[in-house]
Order: C-alpha cells, then sequence, then structure tokens
C-alpha cells in the first residue's frame, strides 16, 4: 500500500516540476503546427519581435501588352505552382512585376513563414555590415563575438567560414523526440548555450557541412558588431531602404536572441522587393542597399562547393547534384543544367524559394505545400525559355 502511494510522490511530482520550470519549451512544442500549416500558422509561438509594420508597396504592375515573358510561360508556371499547391507565386523583371498568383483565400497582405529562406536574409544583413565596414573581413575570426570559442579548434573559425557553411562544427542531433537538442534548438529558451557549447568536427575551411549552428553564430557576430538588435538591424538596412511592408522574427525568450537559422514571417511582396534587388545589384527604386563589389563578392562559390555562396544557393555549375554535406555525403539531385549561367535562390524547406538571374534583371518567388519533388531547375527554365528578349 505504501509503495502505491509513494509512486505520485517519486514520478509523478519531480515529472511535473520538469515541466514546470522548463514549461516554455514544452508550451512551444506541444503548439508546433504541423506541416499542412506551418507556413501561415505563425501566430502559435511567442515572444516575436517585429521588424516592420506599415502599409504594402507593391511593385510596379507591367502592363499586359508590355510583360517580356510570354502569357504561355506565365500560365504554365502557374499551372506548375498550383500543381504543388502553391500559395503564392510573383515574378518580377526590371523592378516591375510580370505575374502575381495567389491561391484562393490568401493575397498580398497574407503572411507567410519562410523555413529556412530565413537564412538567405541573414545572409544579405551579414554582407552589409561587411559593407559598412562594421566587421573588418570575412578572415575576422568569429572568436571576436564569441570570446567562449577561444583556447581551442574553434577559435580558428572565420565570419567566411560561417557564410559558406565551412565552419567544421558540429552537427546538432535533430529527431522529433522532444528531448533531442536538435528541439531545443528550435523551441528552447536559450539558443546561445547551444552556440557557445557546440564542438567542433573538422578543421574549419576544410569542407563543406550546411549547419544551423554556423547560421545562428552569425546572430552573436552582427548584433555585437552592429551594436542592434537582429531586428533593428534588418529594419534600418534592408526593410526601410526596400519600402518593406511587415515582417517578424521569433526570440528564444523575451529581450533574447532571435532564431535566425528558420522561419522569418513577411509578405510575399517582400520578399519580391529583395529579389528585384538582388537581381539589380543590390538596387532598387534607386536605392542603393548594398554595394555592386558586395554583391559580386556575396555571389561567389567556394572552393569547398562551388555551388554555395554566402548563405546562397547557386545554380552552376552543373554537377547532377546540390552538395548538402560533404562529411555525410548528402546531395540534393538537379534534374537539368539551368538555362542561364547566373542563377541564384534562397531556399527554404520543401520548395520555398526567392530566385534571381542578374543578367536578366529577373526575380521570382514561390511559396507553398512543404513538398521535396519542387524541381528548381524545370521550373526556371520554363519561365527562361518565355522571356523576350528584343
Amino acid at each position: 500500500m505504501i509503495k502505491k502511494y509513494l509512486i505520485p510522490f517519486f514520478v509523478v511530482i519531480p515529472l511535473s516540476f520538469y515541466l514546470y520550470i522548463d514549461h516554455t519549451f514544452w508550451l512551444r512544442w506541444f503548439k508546433q503546427p504541423d506541416d499542412s500549416e506551418v507556413l501561415t500558422s505563425w501566430q502559435w509561438y511567442s515572444p516575436i519581435e517585429v521588424i516592420e509594420n506599415r502599409e504594402l508597396i507593391p511593385l510596379s504592375i507591367t502592363k499586359s501588352d508590355n510583360r517580356t515573358i510570354s502569357d504561355d510561360t506565365l500560365e504554365s508556371a502557374v499551372e506548375y505552382a498550383k500543381s504543388f499547391n502553391s500559395l503564392a507565386l510573383l515574378i518580377s523583371r526590371n523592378e516591375s512585376l510580370e505575374l502575381e498568383y495567389y491561391k484562393e483565400g490568401y493575397n498580398r497582405n497574407t503572411i507567410i513563414d519562410s523555413q529556412s529562406m530565413h537564412k538567405g536574409i541573414l545572409g544579405i544583413a551579414t554582407v552589409i555590415a561587411l559593407d559598412k565596414n562594421l566587421i573588418p573581413s570575412i578572415d575576422t575570426r568569429v572568436s571576436d563575438y564569441i570570446p567562449e570559442w577561444k583556447g581551442d579548434k574553434r577559435q580558428e573559425i572565420t565570419i567566411g567560414n560561417l557564410l559558406y557553411m565551412t565552419s567544421g562544427l558540429k552537427q546538432i542531433e535533430y529527431n522529433k523526440s522532444p528531448f533531442s537538442l536538435g528541439q531545443r534548438l528550435f523551441f528552447g529558451e536559450n539558443i546561445f548555450s547551444l552556440v557557445e557549447d557546440i564542438g567542433y568536427a573538422f578543421e574549419p575551411g576544410s569542407s563543406f557541412d550546411f549547419n544551423h549552428i554556423n547560421s545562428q553564430a552569425l546572430h552573436s557576430v552582427l548584433t555585437k558588431s552592429s551594436g542592434r538588435r537582429y531586428s533593428e538591424f534588418l529594419r534600418e538596412n534592408l526593410w526601410k531602404p526596400l519600402s518593406g511592408s511587415f515582417a517578424q522574427v521569433r526570440l528564444d525568450r523575451k529581450g533574447g536572441d532571435a532564431r535566425v537559422f528558420c522561419c522569418i514571417q513577411t509578405k510575399a511582396m517582400d520578399w519580391i522587393r529583395i529579389g528585384s534587388m538582388l537581381a539589380n545589384n543590390g538596387k532598387l527604386d534607386g536605392v542603393q542597399v548594398i554595394s555592386e563589389k558586395w554583391i559580386n563578392i556575396m555571389l561567389r562559390g567556394s572552393n569547398t562547393n562551388p555551388n554555395f555562396a554566402m548563405h546562397i544557393w547557386r545554380g552552376s555549375p552543373f554537377s547532377g547534384g546540390r552538395l548538402l554535406s560533404k562529411p555525410s555525403g548528402r546531395i540534393i539531385p538537379v534534374s537539368s543544367p539551368y538555362l542561364k549561367e547566373d542563377v541564384f535562390f534562397i531556399e527554404g524547406r520543401g520548395g520555398q524559394r526567392l530566385y534571381f538571374i542578374p543578367s536578366e534583371r529577373l526575380s521570382i518567388y514561390r511559396s507553398g505545400e512543404i513538398n521535396f519533388a519542387w524541381d528548381d531547375a524545370y521550373f526556371i527554365n520554363l519561365i527562361l525559355n518565355g522571356v523576350d528578349n528584343e
């Protein structure tokens, strides 16, 4: 009888105490939406920090008689997007919209989660800091901003290693168990503790390994070098110069760090403005957001992976696959070569994309159902085949 009553004392009570002291993590973990709702059910997470919130200013719209992409091509692009249950598809050329499609029930003011496309924003922000000399160079050591990395191999890691995913840092184990460190990365309250404690697996600069921790470490670099909170830096240096409308980021805790490896929430029009700027050598509406010098540097591939620039993917050179990790041998198949050598894209999980092609001053944003069968090369070549350059 005594044992019967001791069970709640030794099991239930300690478990309840554990859940209580870590209640924020568990609340987030249980509230997270599934893949069918994750892109538009963004209100579930707290706390957030608003980057900007003002009236949307759309790009100008190209009149039908002046379009430079054929109607048949635009119709085919929409049909392909619809076949993947896309929420939004926007195509701009020469800073003007040639296509603006939304699934029924969605519109210009729909706020959409980016998934890992946030990494591209982070890369752009870091390049802006370099452009403004807030960070001395890509060869600057990260331990200048994360002193916890001094005293071992991590002190050799540079800003460039983080941007090019060649730091040599260990991967955080990720699985669906709430007790995995990967889940703490997404839902925990002290994300910097994971960054400062992460070990290293190989020599910095020696191999390409796509790793969330590289991105999250850049948060410390950017905020400490600029003296600004992450949201403030984006507001002052990206959203305001681009006349962006709405954006917000998730914080690990109130007043804490932004989660920058994933999941910025904004609108399709904000993305296409970013893409148009990148496709036009860093300029939009006459405002030079990034210098041409640093745009060119940002878009170069590395020796360890020529298909990966500074947190931005490169379509060329073609090899039949896109290297995701040299140590693990993970490669994403690529169906065919791109018709242009200068196809670049910011990637989010399961087909979330921002493409830009500077030689064509072309930018394309797509968001929709998470589906890893989305074919980048097929889709971009379909559009490029319909571009009229006369």
